[in-house]
């Protein structure tokens, strides 16, 4: 096939603007279905940082029309910290984060409503009639923020709509519970965070192996034959070579390389430097790189270096033993 005219710079390999399927994906997806089928007001999707918990999160909920069988709208926002906090300035937050105009000059409970107009209306067009709030970095939320969360849901249910919110954030959101509970404010827990789910990275070579061959699978332009892998190797690729092929010996390279830093605690690989290695692997060594015929473990070794993944890993070692 004719290699495509694509322009330099505009592959999802070198922007990163991205998501491939993955086996933990699939999990997360399954648990939110579940959660939306049974009526669940909310639940946390938690886990350590750059495991690609929002987009994992953004690639599933994507995919809820196809598996409800009908549309579901949803909706993003994004958690801050204020020196001094206010509803006004959370209803503010959360419109500019969902690309809705507003003057200004209005109060909390204009903008309130401003919300649950936008939710209500959204909500209408699903048989369901139900809407998917999603609060990202939401282990920065404090009570007052879910209690204004409360009072959009309440108005939500006197128009007949059910309102879903995921939130997503660090391990703390699961600190942040315990705290509630232990001060009885079991009704934030049990319309926002009753159900859980902890989003893991990589953690053994079928993982891998499946988020690899994703890379084989995956086409740029779409539909036009030219898979990822056979974007940076056509020759290799045409001739049956396959980034899946490295799975065992890339997670094991990642294992020793822990090892000589003397890297201990629980291993897992966040999915972001992951595609920071591959991107690194195919971009350095591909075409318009050094065209190389095929990657070498020392390519891959060099890939992972330049990824930031073990600055990241030694940090979070010393945060960890700073806390403890």
């Amino acid at each position: 096939m004719k290699r495509p005219n694509i322009t330099s710079g505009t592959h999802p390999i070198e922007q990163g603007q991205y998501v491939l399927p993955t086996i933990e994906i699939t999990r997360l997806m399954d648990k939110i279905i579940q959660i939306i089928k049974d009526g669940g007001p909310g639940m946390i999707v938690y886990g350590r940082p750059r495991l690609g918990k929002t987009r994992a999160t953004m690639f599933a909920v994507n995919y809820l029309p196809s598996e409800l069988e009908t549309q579901i709208p949803v909706l993003v926002a994004d958690c801050k910290s204020y020196r001094v906090p206010s509803p006004e300035k959370f209803f503010r937050d959360m419109l500019t984060d969902f690309s809705f105009g507003f003057n200004s000059k209005k109060d909390e409970i204009v903008l309130r409503n401003q919300i649950v107009n936008l939710m209500h209306e959204k909500a209408e067009h699903s048989n369901l009639r139900r809407i998917v709030l999603i609060m990202d970095e939401a282990q920065k939320m404090t009570e007052w923020q879910y209690d204004c969360l409360i009072d959009i849901s309440n108005q939500l249910v006197r128009r007949n709509i059910r309102m879903t919110t995921i939130s997503i954030g660090q391990e703390q959101l699961v600190n942040r519970r315990s705290f509630f509970l232990a001060n009885e404010k079991a009704h934030i827990v049990g319309r926002f965070m009753a159900s859980e789910y902890r989003f893991k990275g990589v953690q053994t070579t079928a993982e891998m192996e499946f988020l690899l061959q994703s890379y084989d699978e995956s086409e740029f332009p779409e539909n036009s034959g030219w898979y990822y892998t056979k974007h940076y190797f056509p020759q290799a690729f045409d001739s049956g070579r396959r980034l899946s092929e490295f799975s065992s010996s890339l997670f094991n390279l990642f294992l020793e390389i822990r090892q000589e830093f003397g890297l201990s605690g629980k291993f897992e690989i966040p999915m972001e430097y992951i595609a920071f290695t591959v991107e690194n692997a195919l971009k350095i060594n591909g075409f318009n790189g050094k065209e190389t015929e095929w990657l070498s473990m020392h390519q891959w070794r060099e890939a992972i270096d330049r990824s930031g993944y073990i600055e990241s890993e030694i940090y979070m070692a010393l945060a960890r033993k700073k806390a403890n």
